[in-house]
């Protein structure tokens, strides 16, 4: 992936949703991605709090929302595929999409320092000919590579932060649908196979 910009929004279902979300800003539900967004990464954490919340956090009364009383059990399973194929997966979709793009760029950022300061600092030593025509140069060079690394560093941590974030919500919204839906089933395995799916169109 070139630094090129996606786009994600959340989906229609939950656009649709009358739930309240307190202390959630559910105006960010749509957000272009770039590397800058990755580097400061404000916007996209407000976008996946509100995803977040929309889904997982409140997953049980969703569940009881679409399982109410007097449901057969098949009715019931139904109704649960039904709102984790429409609702859920399509979600953690979003979410692993503005995941993915970050760490995507966090590897070419590390090529391009890569590229630009240790094999040229290998192959020259520094910026030897600038500093004989300006004395700051070499501090300057130092200074601009120090923070190029720490944006790739703290890009890192950020999508590190956020797949352990994203492991946790998913496999405790399995549990949740195994306990209210069907025990039998494997959601994540089956999130696995809806995401091949989107990606190949088969």
């Amino acid at each position: 992936m070139s630094e090129q910009s996606i786009t994600v929004r959340a989906p229609k279902v939950f656009l649709e949703s009358n739930l309240n979300f307190p202390n959630v800003d559910t105006t960010v539900t749509e957000v272009t991605v770039t590397r800058a967004r990755c580097i400061d990464p404000t916007l996209l954490d407000s976008f996946l709090r509100t995803m977040r919340h929309g889904s997982d956090d409140i997953i049980k009364q969703k569940i009881n929302n679409v399982t109410e009383k007097g449901s057969t059990l098949r009715s019931k399973n139904e109704k649960c595929g039904d709102f984790v194929r429409t609702e859920l997966y399509p979600n953690w979709k979003e979410r692993s999409k503005v995941i993915s793009y970050c760490q995507e760029q966090a590897t070419l950022m590390k090529q391009e320092l890569d590229d630009k300061y240790i094999l040229n600092d290998q192959e020259s030593n520094g910026p030897q000919v600038a500093t004989r025509i300006d004395p700051y140069a070499e501090r300057d060079w130092k200074t601009d590579q120090q923070a190029r690394f720490r944006q790739w560093k703290s890009v890192c941590g950020w999508v590190q932060n956020n797949l352990q974030i994203e492991s946790i919500l998913r496999t405790t919204s399995e549990g949740i649908l195994n306990q209210r839906c069907d025990a039998n089933q494997k959601y994540l395995n089956d999130f696995q196979e809806f995401m091949t799916k989107q990606t190949t169109g088969k």
